[in-house]
């Protein structure tokens, strides 16, 4: 009787540690591709990251930004309450934009 309560509490601790640290249901994979709406929320002054959504975005020299014809702008047309459409890449260094497209740009 004190061997199957030994096994059963094992087990139990067992199938606790999977559930807590199993990757396996993480909604977005590394590498993965994704796209979604916001409004920038700040901006770091020398524009290394974004936050939209409450979410770091990294920028790179190869991230893009263009209003809504496609036509390619500068980097410092970024501003807080701007609504944009973002492409990102997830790598482990943390999220980094591909394309940055800026709504409703008046010029």
């Amino acid at each position: 009787m004190n061997l199957i309560k030994v096994f059963l509490i094992q087990f139990t601790v067992f199938i606790f540690i999977f559930l807590i640290f199993n990757r396996g249901f993480s909604q977005v994979k590394t590498g993965e591709m994704i796209s979604f709406p916001g409004v920038i929320q700040s901006i770091q002054k020398d524009f290394k990251f974004i936050i939209i959504n409450e979410v770091r975005i990294f920028i790179s020299r190869d991230t893009k930004v263009v209003d809504e014809n496609g036509n390619i702008l500068k980097i410092n047309v970024l501003k807080p309450r701007l609504n944009v459409s973002i492409e990102t890449l997830r790598n482990p260094n943390g999220i980094f934009a591909k394309k940055i497209m800026i709504k409703g740009l008046k010029k």
